[in-house]
């Protein structure tokens, strides 16, 4: 393709404005148009869409409904406007000033044979520094590893934020999970993907800076990033449903029963509230993965911010 369209789909909840300005404008400089949804309950959550150029188009839900399904919706209106690609981003990040470029490049020398559903950056967590290892599967083994050289590397997952996905990829694995409402919602898309035998790839002279969660903690000797209390109810009940009812290969299922245990033990000890109360709460994550309760949840008391 001569000349692709991209699009970008920002997602905003409650966004710092210098910041989110000058992603905006990073932006800018790299794509032919820009769509925010802003998630943000009642009323506009920044002044920048009053001074938006007409290559943005802002879409003002009044309430959360979940960051894939904002997604969806940006989609949506990106087809409008001709995208033949669709950059996914996040509020929280700063992608370098030639980052779409590159992806475009990376995308466009991958073999024939070999149909990518997306291509991404690294992603550099402006907390630790550090680069956020990728997910490759050998065989029975997972393994976690930050690419040492140029040429493009093959992974299972990456997340959604620095995201380029081509239209046609996204119709072929189809739309987010909006009912995840979030976390997970990159982890399935991608290995979904996976599973109708498509390529997720990531550039690594490409490094977009990221703030990967709230807290980052060490743990057996590996960093480990930790959101607030209320991101765990999503990660169990997510990743339940992703073992019980994603379109996703048979390993991927195993992995995730697998990890249930773990992960909510990492989550009790690092609550920021009460290790019961979040024991309590994850106890109705499972739950409600196994019965297929989604959307926003029932996590009763723990704030979306």
């Amino acid at each position: 393709m001569k000349n692709p369209c991209v699009v970008a789909v920002v997602v905003v909840y409650f966004p710092h404005e210098t910041a989110l300005a000058r992603l905006l404008h990073r932006l800018a400089l790299q794509v032919q148009h820009v769509v925010i949804v802003d998630n943000t309950e009642g009323t506009p959550s920044t002044s920048l869409q009053s001074t938006a150029s007409t290559s943005q188009t802002w879409l003002l839900l009044g309430r959360n409904t979940g960051i894939a399904h904002a997604q969806n919706l940006g989609v949506e209106l990106a087809r409008e406007r001709g995208a033949t690609h669709i950059l996914f981003m996040d509020q929280d990040s700063l992608p370098p000033a030639d980052m779409v470029p590159r992806l475009l490049h990376t995308l466009a020398s991958a073999a024939p044979d070999r149909h990518v559903a997306a291509v991404g950056p690294l992603c550099r967590d402006v907390k630790t520094g550090c680069i956020i290892p990728l997910i490759q599967r050998r065989g029975w083994r997972i393994q976690r590893t930050v690419p040492e050289g140029p040429e493009p590397i093959g992974v299972e997952y990456i997340p959604a934020s620095g995201t380029l996905a081509p239209i046609a990829a996204l119709e072929r694995v189809g739309p987010l999970r909006a009912e995840y409402f979030i976390d997970r919602v990159d982890v399935e898309w991608c290995l979904r993907a996976r599973h109708l035998g498509m390529y997720i790839i990531v550039a690594p002279e490409c490094v977009m800076q990221h703030d990967q969660a709230t807290r980052a903690v060490r743990l057996l000797g590996r960093t480990l990033y930790i959101g607030r209390d209320f991101r765990a109810y999503f990660h169990v009940r997510n990743s339940v449903a992703m073992a019980t009812r994603a379109a996703i290969a048979p390993f991927w299922r195993w992995d995730q029963i697998v990890k249930i245990i773990p992960y909510m033990l990492l989550h009790t000890l690092t609550a920021q509230h009460g290790r019961m109360r979040m024991m309590g709460v994850l106890l109705v994550a499972v739950r409600d993965g196994l019965l297929g309760w989604m959307g926003k949840g029932h996590h009763v008391g723990m704030p979306l911010r």
